[in-house]
């Protein structure tokens, strides 16, 4: 969650340059126009943005794969993710994006050929290979997050799969998330792919407003879809205003439900009744067939077949 925060700080920053060169040139960009796209100020806003954007994709892939990865294998202890793989993941993803972003820097594609400082160079063929790197890579990692959630989504709707609340929150909020990928990023490779095969479909003047409206939208989307709507998120707030003497009831109120959920996932009770049609999904078959035969014979048994699963 800290590199993907990263990452749309970057894209913040490349925003913020971008609107405080058009403040600056207001009505006059004819004036500045080669100062400005020839200078290091277009340079460095391009390298924030391409950085940025590929950070952003990326960590959003592994931290989907990661959320399949844990429904998938949840009874595999010996199969966590460590926090040692966790890092030389993240800082593979950081060599790689850091890669793209410096290539238009040393004469592969350029960031000098449009006001907004973007690889938007299909002039020479290392340019148009590069562009359709990113593009590819963009794509693919699109397909797999669909593929993940969707199979996320099956996981928890299996009458077998006894899912938590958590989950469920989960599968909910899948469909908002792939629309927002599918909305920034399926537009921009339609009309790029387009302008690569010499056919393009709309002026560099329209593509702008088109790459100014949806390029940053991800960005922008992150922060309320996997911090600012979830409940974590909102419990964290009301506790750390409630230090300052704010919004201490609401505070009150989430500490509250974590004592109870403590409390009431260490009962005896839901363990033994509540707990027993979660366990069974989580059995082979015969196992439960097994354990359903001995709890009729024998209460006692089946309390002991509880404990030794």
């Amino acid at each position: 969650m800290c590199n993907l925060a990263f990452a749309d700080f970057c894209m913040g920053i490349y925003l913020l340059l971008i609107a405080s060169e058009d403040l600056h040139t207001r009505s006059e960009y004819y004036n500045y126009a080669i100062n400005w796209q020839t200078g290091a100020g277009c340079n460095m806003a391009g390298f924030f943005t391409v950085f940025a954007s590929e950070l952003s994709v990326y960590t959003l892939t592994v931290i989907t794969l990661e959320r399949w990865y844990a429904i998938t294998f949840a009874m595999r202890l010996d199969r966590k993710i460590r926090l040692r793989h966790a890092t030389f993941i993240m800082l593979g993803g950081w060599v790689f994006c850091f890669f793209l972003a410096l290539l238009p820097l040393v004469g592969i594609s350029s960031y000098i050929k449009v006001s907004i400082c973007l690889p938007m160079d299909t002039e020479t063929a290392l340019a148009q290979a590069y562009i359709i790197l990113v593009l590819m890579v963009n794509i693919i990692a699109f397909v797999i997050i669909c593929a993940c959630y969707i199979k996320i989504y099956i996981t928890v709707r299996n009458p077998y799969y006894k899912s938590g609340d958590k989950d469920m929150k989960i599968a909910k909020r899948m469909a908002v998330l792939i629309f927002t990928d599918f909305l920034c990023m399926a537009p921009i490779s339609f009309y790029a792919l387009s302008a690569i095969m010499n056919k393009p479909l709309i002026t560099v003047s329209n593509s702008k407003i088109l790459l100014v409206l949806f390029y940053p939208l991800n960005s922008c989307a992150n922060p309320f879809l996997y911090a600012i709507f979830t409940k974590a998120f909102r419990r964290d707030v009301f506790i750390l205003l409630s230090k300052f003497g704010i919004c201490e009831h609401q505070a009150q109120v989430y500490r509250g439900q974590t004592v109870s959920a403590k409390n009431s996932s260490g009962s005896y009770g839901q363990r033994s009744s509540g707990g027993t049609g979660q366990t069974l999904a989580n059995l082979p078959d015969f196992l439960k067939e097994n354990q359903e035969v001995a709890a009729k014979q024998d209460p006692l048994l089946e309390d002991c077949a509880m404990m030794v699963f």
